[in-house]
């Protein structure tokens, strides 16, 4: 009989874990705005202004998953706007501490130019 109740609960306990799926991090549509970047030329442009909505008017929010800032800067950098691609670097820099070796040193190189 225990064998059973502690094989319902080990079960209970497992089917409220799974049931749970919070997520951390929100990561918007950067996997389909990937996708488009690469694949489909003639969305491209319509697909980087999506992309770059959406993280201006989360920013600030801690649920902005890493690194979506740095990749809004690289965007911005690959059509020549230095200026909002350090914008984002710094974002950046100033959420995820772990990033800051890199991107202090890309920053520093992009001002410097």
């Amino acid at each position: 009989m225990n064998k059973k109740l502690i094989f319902i609960v080990f079960l209970a306990v497992i089917g409220t874990g799974c049931a749970s799926n919070n997520r951390l991090y929100d990561w918007g549509q950067y996997e389909q705005t990937l996708f488009v970047f690469y694949h489909d030329p003639a969305q491209k442009e319509q697909a980087l202004k999506d992309y770059l909505a959406f993280v201006q008017e989360h920013a600030g929010d801690p649920r902005l998953a890493p690194g979506l800032y740095a990749e809004a800067g690289t965007f911005l950098l690959e059509q020549g706007d230095v200026e909002g691609a350090v914008g984002f670097y710094r974002m950046e820099y100033d959420r995820w501490p772990e990033s800051q070796p890199m991107l202090g040193a890309l920053i520093t190189n992009l001002e410097a130019q």
